[in-house]
């Protein structure tokens, strides 16, 4: 899982990360909205955003990732808890509030909570997919040989399961940002469907969807 942190309190933001980190989630870390910003859409599980931060605050930022991304679970941690600022918060998008100072135990159930992680995925013809591992077994239970990123492609089909995923949501997760052209992704793809069976992979005129069990 991929967690995206925007606080500017550098010993907290160290200590959410040291945490996090053991528990084995990947970790960015922004003291700035504005670098938080520039780096969003990068394919993150879930943000954790606090929200008096330099150049960007938290809340706007949150406004911003809604414009394109519904789903994505986002918790504002914030000192603040007086019934406005929840409502702020909560109209723009947020799933969860958090009132400082919190345990730290409090953050990670929160995570658990809105963006949990199975520990694996049914597809179609007896395949299925370790979502902690990153590793795709065919019917016979042999793991496949994917390309990391074939996995990250798989991963992000499989986490937004029943509906379209944009070709924009895959480059920028999959590639991380990098500018890549079209035929890019599309010849990963074409290489992909070689290894799953027939229809597993759905084309859409903007996306892709994967078929599950």
């Amino acid at each position: 899982m991929k967690v995206l942190i925007l606080e500017d309190d550098e010993s907290l933001l160290d200590l959410i990360k040291e945490i996090l980190e053991d528990k084995g989630l990947e970790v960015a870390c922004f003291k700035d909205g504005l670098e938080a910003y520039k780096n969003c859409f990068n394919g993150f599980d879930c943000f954790i955003l606090d929200i008096n931060v330099p150049n960007m605050d938290g809340l706007t930022l949150l406004k911003k990732i809604r414009l394109t991304d519904k789903w994505t679970p986002a918790i504002i941690i914030s000192a603040n808890s007086e019934l406005e600022n929840l409502k702020k918060a909560y109209s723009s998008g947020c799933n969860d509030f958090i009132k400082k100072p919190f345990y730290m135990y409090e953050l990670e159930q929160k995570i658990q909570q809105w963006a949990p992680l199975e520990k694996s995925k049914k597809l179609i013809n007896g395949f299925t997919y370790d979502i902690q591992t990153d590793t795709l077994f065919n019917e016979q239970k042999e793991a496949l040989k994917l390309t990391q990123k074939e996995r990250r492609f798989l991963f992000l089909l499989i986490k937004n399961e029943n509906r379209i995923t944009s070709s924009e949501s895959i480059e920028n997760y999959v590639w991380e940002g990098e500018k890549i052209s079209s035929m890019a992704l599309r010849s990963m793809v074409k290489r992909l469907r070689t290894k799953l069976p027939e229809g597993m992979i759905i084309s859409h005129n903007f996306g892709y969807e994967i078929k599950t069990f």
